[in-house]
């Protein structure tokens, strides 16, 4: 997803001489677009509880809103110029508070106050350029003339601007990995920026920058409403809510297997629900290998589900059997509740206590194919019938709905089974 965002990026620059080519009513609109935008981005993102992306938002209009009002002045004028480079030196600082304090609501007290620490900086810049340009012209003038030479030769950003808007981009790129779509506005807010400062006569450009900003944030909230309401936050796999969705066209044929954690409850109450959770990591993780195409989903609880479509169960069945054997199989460490928080103590602890234990877990599976006529809902409760055929006849088992009940087997795991 966040491929998309970094090829669209140059296209702004390609459109640059066609930019002086549209009317006035295509400009207009072009510079009113962000505003609507950050109406979209404030109202997903109140309702979806993503205050972060809001308030990147609001940066963002706000200084775009900045950029415009002082690019249309005189580019000869000092205030507009010791504004602009003011701006260019605030904005990043400002950034940088936003991606890292924790995420407000928008209407709390610290929501409120961290309103005002965004806009207070901006109203001040525009009180200094439009009280103050008298001040600041004798404040230039009274500079060296080789640094007034220097700075008016073209140039409309400073080599101290430049290199501190570059050296906030490159600690924007230590955020790619735990929020690359911040970072990707990030980045987009970082070039209208520093474009609107270098050619104050293209204002569009910081404009379609600023639309592209907005593009990015509204599609990194559309994917986390998608988050929230199909991925299960455990696990990081598809829900209820997205297996549904899955088999409303499961089509003519398909499999439905059921797979539940052995012994899950017995095993909360000994070792603790946080190991309880990572025995659900693991499984999830171990069962997203499936292979002949099955999607995997949480049910619900210690249950998941996988759907093989265009499959019959003999197709299934090895791929079935081929998870169990390596949930089965993986050695799984259980965590000391007084481990230490840094990991190198962790090691070093681990390494000297014998007492750490390393268990097997197991699951059972029921599965079955579709028969004529028969919706996904009954071809579940059949699967699920299966499933407990497979905990009745001893568990850690594959089991179909063709399958008749069998005497129940003494299981050698009826429990995790610890190792030393």
């Amino acid at each position: 997803m966040t491929a998309i965002p970094l090829i669209l990026l140059p296209l702004p620059l390609i459109f640059e001489s066609r930019l002086l080519q549209l009317s006035d009513d295509q400009q207009l609109m072009i510079r009113t677009l962000p505003l609507l935008l950050t109406l979209v981005v404030v109202l997903l993102g109140l309702g979806l509880k993503h205050y972060r992306a809001v308030w990147l938002s609001l940066h963002l209009v706000l200084a775009g809103a900045m950029l415009q009002l002082l690019a249309a002045q005189s580019a000869s004028n000092p205030a507009q110029y010791m504004t602009l480079l003011l701006a260019s030196l605030i904005w990043p600082l400002l950034q940088w508070v936003i991606l890292l304090l924790p995420d407000r609501h928008l209407l709390s007290r610290n929501g409120m106050r961290r309103l005002l620490l965004l806009a207070g900086p901006y109203a001040s810049l525009l009180l200094l350029w439009h009280y103050a340009p008298l001040t600041l012209t004798e404040w230039l003038l009274a500079l060296p003339p080789v640094l007034i030479e220097y700075t008016f030769s073209g140039l409309t950003l400073s080599h101290g601007a430049l290199v501190w808007n570059l050296v906030w981009l490159t600690l924007c790129l230590g955020f790619m990995r735990s929020r690359p779509l911040d970072t990707l506005v990030t980045l987009t807010l970082s070039i209208a920026m520093l474009l609107s400062l270098a050619k104050p006569d293209l204002p569009l450009i910081g404009s379609l920058y600023q639309v592209l900003s907005q593009l990015i944030l509204i599609g990194a909230l559309v994917h986390h409403g998608y988050s929230m309401a199909f991925l299960d936050t455990l696990t990081g796999v598809p829900g209820r809510r997205a297996l549904e969705h899955y088999l409303q066209t499961p089509g003519r044929q398909y499999v439905i297997a059921m797979l539940d954690i052995d012994h899950f409850k017995q095993f909360n109450d000994r070792y603790g629900h946080d190991t309880g959770d990572q025995v659900l990591r693991m499984v999830a993780s171990q069962l997203n290998m499936v292979q002949a195409g099955g999607r995997l989903f949480r049910y619900g609880g210690e249950e998941f589900t996988v759907v093989f479509r265009r499959r019959s169960e003999a197709e299934a069945l090895p791929a079935l059997e081929n998870i169990r054997e390596k949930v089965a199989s993986y050695p799984l460490a259980i965590r000391d509740a007084k481990r230490p928080k840094n990991n190198e103590k962790g090691r070093q602890k681990r390494g000297k206590d014998a007492q750490n234990k390393v268990v097997n877990v197991t699951i059972s599976i029921g599965a079955c194919e579709n028969q004529p006529d028969e919706t996904p809902t009954q071809v579940i409760k059949r699967a699920d019938q299966a499933l407990y055929m497979a905990k009745e006849q001893g568990r850690n088992c594959v089991r179909t709905g063709r399958e008749r009940p069998r005497q129940k087997r003494r299981s050698r795991t009826d429990f995790a089974r610890e190792t030393a």
